[in-house]
């Protein structure tokens, strides 16, 4: 390439988040943090979320925890 460098960024290769490490985060949510609206977000882009939200207790995530700290979450 003559010494010139390429206006193309180069790529990585970025591994997928699993959708357990958001929900693990809304399970132990302090309610007042603002990152839970985030980490939803996050969770239910991921493309394991439908296998996760069917089992949360095999990904070690409390059911009742998440179900509370989810209803307590609010969009404003």
């Amino acid at each position: 390439m003559s010494g010139k460098t390429s206006p193309v960024p180069v790529t990585t290769t970025v591994e997928p988040v699993s959708a357990a490490i958001f929900l693990t985060k809304v399970a132990n949510w302090d309610g007042n943090s603002q990152d839970v609206h985030e980490a939803l977000a996050a969770a239910f882009d991921a493309k394991d979320y439908p296998e996760c939200i069917k089992n949360l207790q095999a990904r070690e995530i409390e059911p009742l925890l998440y179900v509370n700290n989810l209803d307590k979450v609010t969009y404003t």
